[in-house]
């Protein structure tokens, strides 16, 4: 197997678009509410250009007997304190994304282990230890990159928006009330003891102090936006939890006219109420008549709370988020 280390040529864009097409066509099938016929969802193609155009790229192509087994494509990340991703992310780190690898079908184990050796090389020598992967919720092709030494992280899930039937029991003195521009300071407030929760067993997540501050304020365009929606659980006079819904952005496992859950908090004294599926009912219910039929959301996969509350809710997994965290005592680390 020749080894090829250097940005994906040109004329082998195509080859490498096919293997991703070939390999989320079969992901798809086996992944619930997708389809490998799925319309409105970005090509292979247009993923490994995505790729390609991030900044500080690095790459691998694996050929046998002249044609690509595989290709592998990183992507520099270097996070500012303030910045929303730096609540999820390493402030400098690499990042495999969407349409950043495929390998033949079968031989992902392998092809993989010879493209990652070369391309981790060159990011640990760029002082890059922290390595990010997303990916399709393919346990085979998962197996293969925990071989290598990540772990999961991250877990992407998907649930239809169905028309208004059965709704929740309701919870004992519970209003629930649609939030507005005026709102921002509680559903900031309520966001950042969402975050805070990560740095708890087991996630261990740092959250800078200037990225929680910035989170105060991140969702004032989306309570002003008649795309989004968001709504505050009240009781005796406490606001005591609060959903957030926002248009899902394009991504290859999320269908088009989908919604995100981008924040959802209870207050820990009223947690175990039935608080939570009373807001989600209450969301989904705008969501269906503002034309959404999917929502996706993302959590933690050592979160404590999410991580068995959201699928007992009906969430599938569609996608993964995985992470390798090397030594800094590396030669060259800081």
């Amino acid at each position: 197997m020749a080894l090829e280390l250097s940005p994906l040529a040109a004329d082998r864009i195509p080859e490498a678009a096919g293997l991703v097409d070939q390999w989320y066509g079969r992901a798809r099938r086996a992944l619930p509410y997708l389809s490998a016929r799925e319309t409105g969802l970005p090509s292979g193609l247009e993923l490994v250009q995505r790729r390609l155009s991030e900044s500080g790229c690095v790459s691998a192509v694996a050929y046998e007997r002249g044609a690509m087994a595989g290709f592998l494509v990183a992507a520099a990340q270097d996070l500012k304190p303030h910045e929303h991703a730096a609540l999820h992310a390493h402030p400098r780190s690499a990042v495999v994304g969407l349409g950043g690898f495929a390998a033949s079908a079968g031989r992902e184990a392998e092809v993989l282990h010879e493209l990652y050796v070369r391309v981790a090389a060159r990011l640990v020598a760029e002082r890059r230890l922290t390595h990010y992967v997303w990916m399709p919720a393919d346990d085979a092709v998962a197996m293969a990159w925990f071989r290598l030494g990540f772990g999961l992280e991250w877990v992407h899930g998907l649930m239809p928006v169905k028309a208004r039937g059965r709704q929740p029991r309701e919870v004992g003195r519970l209003t629930i009330r649609r939030a507005g521009p005026s709102d921002g300071a509680p559903i900031g407030r309520m966001a950042v003891e969402t975050a805070r929760g990560y740095r708890q067993s087991a996630a261990f997540a740092p959250q800078p102090d200037e990225a929680l501050t910035a989170l105060r304020g991140h969702y004032t365009g989306a309570l002003a936006d008649p795309r989004s929606a968001a709504w505050i659980a009240v009781r005796g006079g406490e606001e005591v939890g609060m959903v957030v819904l926002t248009p899902a952005a394009p991504w290859p496992l999320v269908p088009p006219a989908s919604v995100e859950l981008a924040e959802a908090f209870v207050a820990p004294s009223a947690r175990g109420e039935g608080v939570s599926r009373v807001l989600l009912a209450t969301a989904l219910a705008w969501a269906y008549d503002n034309g959404y039929r999917y929502v996706s959301a993302r959590w933690r996969s050592g979160s404590p709370g999410s991580a068995g509350h959201w699928p007992r809710i009906g969430f599938k997994p569609v996608g993964h988020g995985l992470v390798r965290v090397l030594d800094p005592r590396l030669q060259g680390a800081r």
